[in-house]
């Protein structure tokens, strides 16, 4: 790859990853970077000294620098004396300084930190003749001791941040050791950790030359191998690079990196170092093995590259549409329209829910999960007590919950539902919940006798019986009632979130024809604007509640008419038998229907002329109350259990009646009718604020965005890359 192709490359991941950075998730974002890490004292920056081909020296004081400091270095035969530059995040252009310049500014962004650190990097770059053409990033130096808490608090903020950068697998490192002992290399310790196969590793052993009289013809290949520390894969290199005792170079220092090169290769070979083992050693061979290794990862990077940012492009241009259309709906003349034309469409939704046609991962439940987090929240809130969620007979939810999966065996007991299904569910749960509804009292004999009265218009056994009946049993149902009413109502109220996230998942779906695709934008808005959320809930959420009286209304009311005449309900369960097939009970046909009204009426009649022979023998004289007290309590107590069966088979009716129909029919136009406080218009301001800040983000995220893809497809245009 020619200089110049080269240049052009290094330049446009640099300005790529200078707009791009810190606004995209690096992890998820396929640039190759070179990190350069070590600890303090090991010629890290003596290193870095060298790829600029001059000294210099960013920070003073005794904590070291603090925060990364991206290093762009570029070389340019033309140039008699280096350029130094800072890349202005403002303006997003790069500022030229002179070199005493940059290293005050950069000093002082490290300085202010005090005892902190931030992620947030400098970027610098420097041209000159003697650069070589790389770009790094400089971490902060691992501390291997701190004299007090404070500095041991820095140390670990600085392991942290230097962590960040070393899990990135796009970045590689060049963890500088000094040379010595392969066992004590505790910074490639730290890279084994994140990069075991130390595939995106490169060892620079460091102050080479303080080693030369250690080695021998005996011991040279055993010492660059490691002495068997070092794995056979690891890519190393050892390097000398100049020293000087009084801070002064005494020749440029671009010649004394040359002869500390060379004097390194000569040494080693004159040592018995192996000719596999030559390109390993000095530091010309260490920068044309990253130069190497640079051009094709940036080359290879750049077609992934450029697939990224368009469908980050795509992402962001899709997010700016929803703010700009999200800021244009909450203005002040239409926000109260927008609002319900967005809470209509909920309530549209929520019908498409219940029908079940759809299909939504939002709060499906097994019935056992759903008993258990409806309980949950009666004991949070106090929606109803433990002896409204008793059935009166089964000890406690555990065996309640037995109770339904291996005696009643609820369909779809374990099955996760949400939606028109979980309800069908729920109405088989509620309906046996109902049948445990007793009468709770023992009449007395007072009872009968004040019944009885002393005129001769007391009335028949009967009309006695009856009015014992109105005492309780009605009062019991409705207690029934209570439970069923509430568990709906916290079933309607689970389905929210089930329906947003139905309305987002239409866009792409198969079944993406049959609704509108507003749907999908209103749920958008739906999804980030918190307030409209809590508007369109809050509406949801009364609904609910209303419907829940007016169900119990219905309810009591039912009951106290139907108890006026109980004799009316005497008739068998309509209740599937367990033994029936599914034909049987989802398919019944004319003639089946037929067969079952003519039974229930025989059955009706039967149990009917069954009780008035009960109650006819019902002895009339005072010297037999015992016995017409023993009959009277049974006659109720089989009465109410007729009743009781008959009353659950009207459960569903009801719930559906005057519970889920109207829900259904009627959220629409509550949704219609919805008015904002002045509270929720002071959200809406806010919401509109924060919204004009995040389109300008976005924008620039967007405008960031195009720049990058027009530089990488003009480079592949007009100097080709890897595809």
């Amino acid at each position: 790859m020619a200089d110049e192709r080269k240049q052009l490359l290094l330049n446009l991941i640099s300005d790529v990853k200078s707009r791009l950075d810190g606004k995209v998730d690096s992890l998820t974002f396929p640039i190759p970077q070179f990190i350069v890490i070590g600890k303090q004292s090991v010629g890290k920056s003596r290193l870095i000294e060298a790829l600029a081909g001059e000294t210099f020296n960013f920070v003073s004081g005794t904590l070291g620098s603090r925060r990364p400091t991206v290093l762009e270095f570029r070389n340019d035969p033309t140039l008699k004396q280096s350029q130094w530059s800072i890349f202005n995040e403002d303006t997003k252009e790069w500022r030229n300084y002179s070199t005493n310049e940059v290293m005050r500014v950069v000093g002082e962004a490290h300085e202010k930190l005090g005892q902190t650190v931030s992620e947030v990097p400098i970027r610098v770059k420097v041209q000159s003749s003697q650069a070589v053409d790389l770009g790094i990033v400089d971490l902060p130096g691992f501390r291997a001791f701190a004299r007090d808490s404070s500095m041991q608090d820095l140390a670990m903020k600085i392991e942290m941040m230097n962590k960040k950068y070393m899990n990135d697998d796009n970045n590689v490192m060049l963890c500088v050791e000094e040379a010595g002992d392969a066992a004590g290399f505790s910074t490639l310790g730290k890279c084994k950790e994140v990069d075991p196969s130390y595939r995106r590793t490169i060892l620079v052993r460091n102050k080479l030359d303080k080693f030369y009289n250690d080695l021998t013809a005996e011991n040279i290949n055993r010492w660059i191998e490691g002495y068997g520390d070092l794995p056979p894969n690891l890519q190393r290199f050892a390097v000398s690079l100049p020293h000087f005792a009084d801070g002064t170079p005494s020749k440029p220092f671009a010649e004394m990196r040359s002869d500390c090169g060379e004097r390194d290769v000569r040494t080693l070979k004159e040592k018995g170092a192996s000719e596999k083992y030559a390109k390993t050693i000095g530091f010309a061979n260490l920068t044309e093995f990253i130069d190497n290794k640079m051009q094709t990862l940036f080359a290879d990077a750049l077609s992934p590259m450029l697939q990224r940012m368009n469908s980050m492009k795509d992402d962001h241009d899709g997010r700016l549409s929803i703010i700009r259309r999200e800021c244009e709906n909450i203005d002040e003349d239409n926000i109260l329209q927008h609002t319900r034309s967005v809470g209509i469409s909920f309530a549209q939704s929520f019908n498409f829910m219940m029908a079940g046609i759809l299909s939504s991962e939002v709060n499906r439940r097994t019935l056992d999960d759903e008993l258990r987090a409806f309980n949950k929240f009666c004991d949070e809130s106090g929606a109803l007590t433990a002896d409204d969620r008793s059935t009166g007979v089964i000890p406690d939810l555990e065996s309640y919950i037995t109770y339904l999966d291996e005696v009643v065996k609820v369909p779809g007991m374990n099955v996760q539902l949400n939606g028109g299904a979980q309800f069908r569910r729920l109405m088989y749960e509620v309906e046996v919940f109902t049948r445990f509804a007793g009468l709770e009292t023992k009449y007395s004999k007072e009872d009968i006798i004040r019944l009885q009265g002393a005129g001769i218009h007391s009335g028949t056994w009967e009309d006695r019986i009856v009015k014992l009946l109105m005492q309780t049993a009605p009062e019991q149902m409705v207690c029934k009632a209570k439970y069923v009413a509430e568990r709906l109502r916290w079933f309607f109220a689970e389905q929210k979130e089930a329906t947003v996230e139905f309305m987002l998942g239409i866009a792409g779906s198969p079944e993406e024809h049959l609704y509108s695709n507003l749907l999908t934008k209103q749920a958008q808005v739906i999804q980030r604007n918190d307030t409209m959320k809590a508007c369109i809930f809050k509406t949801f959420d009364a609904a609910c509640a209303k419907n829940k009286d007016k169900f119990l209304v219905m309810w009591r009311d039912y009951m106290d008419s139907m108890f006026q005449s109980p004799m009316k309900l005497l008739k068998s369960s309509s209740m599937p038998k367990e033994v029936g097939t599914l034909e049987d009970m989802l398919l019944p046909t004319f003639e089946t229907t037929k067969q079952r009204i003519e039974d229930e009426v025989h059955c009706r009649v039967k149990q009917q002329s069954r009780l008035r022979d009960k109650i006819k023998a019902i002895p009339e004289d005072d010297f037999s109350l015992d016995t017409s007290f023993t009959m009277v309590q049974a006659i109720i107590e089989e009465t109410f259990s007729f009743i009781r069966c008959q009353v659950a088979d009207q459960m569903q009716l009801y719930s559906e009646s005057f519970f889920l129909l109207p829900m259904l029919r009627r959220l629409e136009g509550e949704m219609a009718a919805l008015e904002l406080h002045e509270d929720d218009q002071k959200r809406y301001r806010v919401r509109k604020s924060a919204l004009k800040q995040e389109e300008a983000v976005s924008a620039s995220l967007v405008s960031d965005l195009e720049w990058c893809v027009a530089a990488v497809q003009t480079f592949k245009v007009t100097c080709g890359g890897s595809a």
